[in-house]
């Protein structure tokens, strides 16, 4: 599990800071996107085994990057867990219908998204 890639994908560049930091002192290796964009751009360099998606950015949304995954053969077993700001259950259920594995509102406790990250790792 450890040294696990990890692609975080949010435009609050603080929480990226922040994720990264809590990741590494885990032992996992991360890449950082500021956007969807930026993260399709990491993945065709190098598949991460665990994506974090935030919902809300610029350009294509969470949701519209998950179903893009979702519909690629080379990223579709790729699991995503959203992480997010977005707490109402209609989004929840979107973002699980479109295939996320998990579902993380933000502010986040640390240990939790650690454990959770964790346990998605586990069923791979």
């Amino acid at each position: 599990m450890a040294n696990a890639r990890i692609l975080i994908v949010d435009d609050d560049g603080t929480l990226l800071s922040i994720v990264d930091s809590l990741l590494q002192k885990n032992g996992f290796n991360t890449s950082l996107a500021n956007s969807a964009e930026e993260g399709f751009e990491l993945i065709d360099k190098s598949l991460p085994q665990i994506i974090l998606l935030d919902i809300r950015m610029p350009g294509m949304n969470g949701y519209d990057a998950l179903v893009k995954l979702k519909n690629n053969n080379r990223t579709k077993d790729i699991p995503v867990i959203m992480l997010t700001s977005e707490d109402d259950i209609s989004s929840v259920s979107q973002a699980l219908e479109a295939g996320a594995r998990d579902y993380i509102v933000k502010p986040f406790d640390h240990n939790n998204l650690i454990l959770r990250i964790k346990k998605v790792m586990s069923g791979l």
